[in-house]
């Protein structure tokens, strides 16, 4: 601590790879794992400088010092990237992996009321080329167009394991990040030097920041459809918004 005030941070980079075979008719191919790619973390304590032996108001009295004294300002962040997903299996069509890792993105269709992550000629155009009959060889959708994602398995191709069709085996992408912050406004009225009475007022995800849940389908009309947001799964206390606690507190 100087000065009253303490921060604790860390910044996180990894990158985590491996491979795997598919069948002997093939070679190993690279794949990337699901570790987050950066986490930044931070944690802080601020005394504020009002009161006996603080910068300012150092000579109040007694009475003024338990008004204005002993306040404390603390806080906690995370800030990281979305887990990472994939769709396996399939072919690309109008565009490549690097160019959907920059595609994707919340996008919000306030008059439905409903959240997508994947463009919309992507989730339309997929669908129809995942709707071909393979015995009629004709697609009972129209024929897609533009950018789109296709089955790797067709008329032209029938595949005995993974990757006998596909020209990408997998495609590896971003889902939404991680945003949160928790701060806490504390105040203390010493009694002794061992006892006090502490009154804080808490606000977990004080910004009201929804976290939401990323998905990883493809091929139907509701492919990339966001459903869910983040909540705490362990102790079901968290819904995921803002939350405002007051907490009165004895510490001896």
């Amino acid at each position: 601590m100087s000065k009253g005030l303490m921060v604790n941070a860390s910044y996180v980079f990894a990158k985590s790879l491996g491979t795997d075979m598919y069948s002997f008719r093939r070679p190993w191919i690279k794949t990337q794992g699901g570790t987050l790619p950066h986490a930044f973390k931070a944690t802080w304590l601020f005394e504020l400088p009002f009161g006996r032996g603080r910068a300012l108001f150092a000579d109040a009295g007694r009475v003024m010092d338990r008004i204005i004294g002993n306040w404390e300002f603390h806080g906690s962040t995370r800030i990281q990237a979305g887990n990472l997903m994939s769709w396996d299996n399939v072919h690309l069509n109008g565009f490549t992996a690097e160019q959907f890792q920059d595609m994707v993105g919340l996008r919000f269709d306030d008059v439905n009321k409903r959240i997508y992550y994947y463009p919309q000629d992507i989730i339309d155009q997929s669908y129809k080329a995942y709707q071909y009959d393979t015995s009629l060889t004709t697609f009972l959708q129209g024929a897609p167009t533009g950018r789109y994602v296709s089955p790797a398995q067709s008329k032209g191709c029938i595949q005995i394991v993974t990757g006998d069709c596909a020209g990408i085996t997998a495609v590896r992408f971003s889902g939404p990040h991680f945003t949160r912050f928790d701060l806490s406004l504390v105040k203390r009225i010493r009694f002794t030097e061992t006892k006090n009475f502490e009154l804080r007022g808490e606000f977990l995800n004080a910004f009201n920041n929804i976290n939401f849940n990323g998905t990883s389908g493809i091929g139907g009309l509701s492919s990339g459809q966001v459903t869910s947001a983040y909540t705490d799964s362990s102790q079901q206390q968290d819904n995921g918004g803002r939350m405002i606690q007051i907490v009165l507190r004895i510490n001896f």
